[in-house]
């Protein structure tokens, strides 16, 4: 190269313009170095080119391509802001850079190695959007490499990467010893390697096509950034060895997958690496974007594989363990948890039930205001009521339940003793149990009667009649069977009255003491008869009573049996009288108690089989609002079963499950929240 003009201070100068003050380096292609604009004062990196071989023809194409390098503006791309050639100096062609400092790419990769992907890919990314840039506009690179990268930062002390060199490949010769044969000796260098010439590029990162002597292409620049992507990540080009072994390699063999240190690069990663170094152009991706878009996935995907690997096994037990806790929950939790809300859905049940009609077999005889005029106190009662009796017996009755807390006077009545002896298994009398746990109304049953029965024959006369309300005020249960203070278990008085409708049997031991009251029965449709006419009914009709359970009490205000509230069907609630409540009880008993709760550990099986699958999911999958999103349907159609449920079967589904559900749905997120998160894999 001839020796540029040069200035009276012997300093050398271009077009008597740049002041080249300091070298600061030398490629294949030519000598950079710092140059001073005289008219600007302003420092520049100017690259002065060597001249070589360098026909017209080549000059004319390097001002072609100098001309649109001066239009290429991008972040990532070293700006040219000048060029020129100086026939002073026997026409020396330069190119006038921006000045930076920084280090290469392959400096770097010298010093520290494979890097690793979180910071591989910010480099390869800008790398990318340079190379895309410049393809837009129509520029090749041709000499992609690392030595073209620059590594530096900004004024504000950012990371900024640099391309350098678009376009210049065609200007130099491939080796500095011209004519070389590619059947060069195992000891050629790695200068050798990474020179540039005819070949438009550099052995180590030259596309198989431009080996073949093909003309360069979007393609061949993509196939050196893959063997840069493939450098960074693992290390090492993908062919290494002489000059001949490596331009083989491009050729016709398959590169290795990398091991960076030994370990493997995961296969998602490794097969994205191999998309642009095909060596069919063709099959190559269409961008260099594209490219690190691929390896940015296949590295998402292999992230996304190691969580699973490690997180799913962990999570899976974690899972277990939480629905094991909900589990423990629902038997450690008072049942129902929540009264007032099974009180309320209860009710809005029954709104929507279709009603039932009552058991016709049920007779209710009222004392009610018609009764009482002009008759003796109930107290003083006792010989009319208990003749009445005998004869509803004698009309095949198949037994008499007594609502009333007959007095002390009553024992002292021969009908009365006579209706009790003839009548003992089918008689129900009424007791009541005290706050202070007295028993009043027992004594009715006493002298030579209760002596003749025995004490045993003469308790199961009683039966408590005893009601339970909700807090609310509302009867909607009912009982079995209580306990007196000796431990003894004693029925209900409904559900004495209940055995002659049941043939003597008693419920079922496992439906416990309370039960659900089948508010159901449409129990203004009982049959009902006045006491001031029942005598005239046996008269007339004595078969009216065959058969039946005949319910006497009181119907009238002040007879000392209250009025209570019910749920109803069309209203809120319904104020019926005590015999008819205690009406209720008995069809509710006599019918098997068609209003159950299913069994604890049954609904805690389900709930806690669902909330464990669910769990799981909403900790193994890397998103979980599909699985709150399960966990809140379910617990919506198991509120909407429910409904129809307790209208065709009588099931009264609990609210208690739907509240382990929600814990078990906290836990989760809880500990979801706890723990890595899924790596997001790219769509």
């Amino acid at each position: 190269m001839k020796s540029p003009q040069k200035s009276s201070s012997t300093q050398i100068v271009l077009d008597g313009k740049y002041r080249l003050e300091e070298r600061l380096g030398e490629g294949a292609t030519g000598v950079v170095y710092r140059a001073l604009h005289l008219g600007l004062r302003k420092t520049f990196a100017v690259k002065v080119l060597k001249a070589g071989s360098l026909d017209p023809l080549s000059l004319a194409r390097f001002q072609r391509e100098a001309e649109a390098l001066g239009q290429l503006r991008h972040p990532h791309v070293v700006e040219v802001t000048d060029f020129g050639i100086d026939d002073a100096a026997g026409g020396v062609p330069y190119l006038v850079m921006e000045l930076l400092d920084g280090i290469t790419l392959a400096d770097l990769c010298r010093q520290q190695g494979p890097l690793p992907l979180e910071r591989a890919l910010p480099l390869l990314d800008a790398i990318a959007a340079a190379v895309d840039a410049a393809h837009a506009q129509g520029i090749l690179h041709r000499d992609l490499k690392p030595g073209n990268v620059l590594l530096c930062r900004t004024d504000e002390g950012e990371p900024l990467v640099k391309v350098l060199d678009f376009g210049l490949a065609e200007t130099g010769t491939l080796f500095p010893r011209a004519g070389r044969d590619l059947e060069a000796s195992e000891e050629d260098s790695r200068e050798d390697l990474t020179a540039t010439g005819a070949l438009l590029g550099t052995p180590l990162y030259v596309a198989p096509e431009l080996i073949r002597q093909h003309a360069a292409s979007r393609a061949s620049d993509l196939y050196s950034f893959g063997v840069i992507a493939y450098e960074i990540l693992a290390g090492k080009p993908p062919f290494q060895g002489s000059t001949a072994q490596v331009l083989a390699g491009h050729l016709e063999e398959e590169p290795s997958p990398p091991s960076p240190s030994g370990a493997p690069l995961p296969e998602e990663i490794w097969q994205a690496l191999r998309e642009p170094l095909r060596k069919d152009p063709a099959l190559r991706p269409a961008s260099a974007g594209d490219v690190v878009r691929r390896i940015r996935r296949a590295a998402e995907r292999a992230a996304l594989a190691q969580w699973r690997a490690t997180e799913i096994p962990r999570r899976a037990w974690l899972s277990i363990l939480l629905t094991a806790a909900v589990l423990l929950a629902g038997f450690l939790l008072p049942w129902p948890t929540l009264p007032a809300v099974e009180r309320r859905l209860h009710d809005l049940r029954l709104r929507a039930a279709p009603m039932r009609p009552p058991d016709p077999r049920i007779l209710l005889l009222t004392v009610d205001e018609a009764s009482q005029e002009g008759a003796l106190s109930l107290v003083d009662r006792a010989d009319e009521i208990g003749g009445i009796l005998d004869r509803v017996f004698a009309a095949g009755a198949r037994g008499v339940a007594i609502d009333l807390l007959l007095h002390k006077k009553w024992s002292d009545s021969p009908e009365f003793s006579d209706l009790i002896l003839r009548h003992p298994e089918t008689l129900t009398l009424a007791a009541f149990s005290e706050p202070d746990g007295r028993v009043t109304g027992t004594d009715c049953v006493a002298g030579l009667t209760a002596a003749a029965l025995g004490p045993d024959r003469t308790a199961n006369l009683f039966g408590f009649v005893n009601l339970a309300e909700d807090r609310d005020g509302i009867v909607r249960r009912g009982r079995l069977r209580y306990r007196d203070r000796s431990g003894r278990v004693r029925p209900s008085w409904a559900a004495k009255a209940a055995e002659a409708l049941r043939a003597g049997s008693t419920p079922p031991s496992e439906a416990g003491e309370v039960f659900w009251l089948d508010s159901r029965i449409d129990w203004p449709r009982y049959a009902r008869i006045s006491w001031r006419d029942v005598p005239a009914v046996l008269d007339r009709d004595p078969e009216l009573f065959r058969n039946r359970l005949i319910l006497v009490g009181a119907g009238f205000r002040g007879a000392g049996d209250d009025y209570h509230r019910v749920p109803h069907r069309l209203r809120k609630t319904a104020v019926v009288s005590g015999l008819t409540l205690q009406a209720l009880l008995v069809d509710t008993i006599a019918a098997g108690l068609p209003v159950r709760e299913p069994g604890r550990a049954p609904i805690l099986a389900v709930v806690t089989l669902l909330a464990g699958l669910a769990m799981a999911g909403i900790l193994c999958s890397r998103r979980s609002s599909a699985f709150v999103v399960f966990l809140a349907a379910a617990a919506a159609l198991y509120l909407a079963v429910s409904f129809p449920a307790f209208w065709w079967a009588g099931q009264m589904l609990p609210v208690s499950p739907l509240l382990l559900v929600l814990l078990g749905l906290c836990l989760a997120l809880i500990v979801r929240r706890m723990l890595p998160p899924a790596p997001e894999v790219s769509s």
